[in-house]
């Protein structure tokens, strides 16, 4: 492995801020550049219980309930001047009856003929955290692959096998709405530059991390103050326009915060139950003042994840007290549905598009992963890879589906080199 990269890592890591707006997870890799998410598991459910569940560390953190393909986390600095308050956001106590999803229990269907294909893309330990570029086509990273290279994001095109990495950008930083911006911050300004045509310019989230709507006509961001404990502490939600203009409070939570956004109308917000409770609510809220929809209660969340057309959110519970809710779920965002998934499909997860779901099985002692794929429309469990074929292990759940749902790119535990499985149209 090529040692050169982790100080640099550690470097730029330490320097970045998360921004929001990415088709799904949105996650900040090293240099700032925003990718897809997966969400890692440590160990598998034991009877009765469910093992904690790791989320990466550029997400918002597992007692915020969630994180999502346009999330934002809590402010790194405290409150700073004097600001509007904004109403109480008070969604529904209870669940509402919900229809349940078709079940997950027809067989699951064999692994399709031929299975997919793997592929090197990288050499000598590079890299960790690859994600795609807008055109889906491209594999990003950040790296320095000699001392006369430059540092900056290289690529590698998986159209061209055997392409080398060739250098996509010099310009590091946080990149939003699928790397249409680059957002900068400094201690007291947040300032916003479109890449297309390098227009800059400032907005009041006064060196906050923002999140960019779906639609790239919103922003949003939360104040708090970080001297308060998080059980304590209240977080002010802050939407503007993407120019910064009509800036104002749409809601107050207690111990909780910005998810992200849904819709250009919908907010993902999470909060805690009462002052000192353990129980945590994940729900919607509306800017047009529709009600609220609870979409999770328990005093485990974590690892939630919208899917690219924000109708579908999966997430985890784990370690509840109540054994029973222990799992992975997905769940509808107007309230509508939901469903827990088997506990063999407990493990890493992505949006591979709209309705399906890719997801690594964690199996304890196994000598390969396997990639299953779940439907949530029609409740449709399928392995699409088989072990007996297809040898390949994932280290750190790193891993990155692409745009089209045809590849999965990841970090090889074996050799530490990017490779390619080709899913093709299964």
């Amino acid at each position: 492995m090529r040692t050169i990269r982790l100080p640099l890592l550690a470097w730029l890591l330490a320097g970045l801020a998360l921004v929001g707006c990415q088709t799904r997870q949105a996650r900040v890799m090293p240099g700032g550049a925003v990718a897809q998410s997966a969400q890692p598991v440590t160990t598998p459910p034991a009877a009765g219980a469910a093992p904690p569940v790791s989320v990466p560390s550029s997400t918002t953190r597992p007692t915020e309930a969630v994180t999502s393909r346009h999330s934002a986390p809590e402010a790194l600095l405290p409150a700073r001047t004097a600001r509007p308050t904004g109403e109480s956001d008070q969604p529904a106590e209870d669940l509402r009856p919900l229809r349940s999803l078709p079940a997950a229990t027809m067989p699951a269907r064999a692994s399709p003929e031929p299975d997919p294909a793997l592929r090197q893309l990288t050499e000598g330990g590079c890299c960790v955290q690859p994600f795609w570029a807008p055109d889906g086509r491209r594999v990003l990273f950040i790296d320095k692959p000699g001392p006369s290279s430059q540092v900056g994001l290289w690529g590698v095109d998986t159209s061209h096998p055997g392409a080398a990495p060739e250098l996509y950008t010099a310009r590091l930083g946080s990149y939003a709405g699928n790397m249409a911006f680059l957002v900068e911050l400094t201690r007291d300004t947040t300032t916003i530059e479109r890449v297309a045509d390098g227009l800059r310019w400032t907005v009041p989230a006064n060196g906050r991390s923002i999140a960019i709507s779906p639609g790239q006509q919103l922003i949003a961001w939360q104040v708090t103050d970080s001297n308060v404990s998080f059980e304590r502490r209240v977080a002010q939600i802050w939407v503007a326009n993407l120019d910064g203009s009509n800036a104002h409070a749409v809601a107050t939570v207690l111990g909780g915060g910005l998810s992200g956004w849904i819709t250009d109308d919908l907010l993902l917000l999470s909060r805690r139950e009462t002052t000192g409770a353990s129980t945590r609510i994940l729900y919607t809220h509306s800017l047009s003042g529709a009600p609220s929809a609870v979409l999770a209660r328990s005093d485990r969340l974590s690892g939630g994840l919208l899917s690219p057309d924000g109708r579908w959110l999966i997430y985890a519970i784990a370690l509840s007290k109540d054994t029973t809710q222990n799992g992975l779920w997905v769940v509808r965002t107007d309230g509508g549905a939901r469903q827990k998934l088997g506990r063999s499909l407990y493990g890493s997860y992505q949006w591979r598009d709209r309705h399906r779901l890719l997801i690594v099985p964690f199996k304890l002692g196994a000598t390969s992963h396997e990639l299953w794929q779940f439907d949530v429309e029609s409740g449709e469990t399928r392995r699409l890879t088989d072990p007996a074929v297809t040898l390949f292990r994932i280290a750190n759940a790193d891993w990155s589906a692409s745009p089209d749902g045809r590849a999965v790119v990841f970090v090889s535990s074996p050799d530490d080199n990017l490779w390619l499985l080709e899913l093709g149209d299964e």
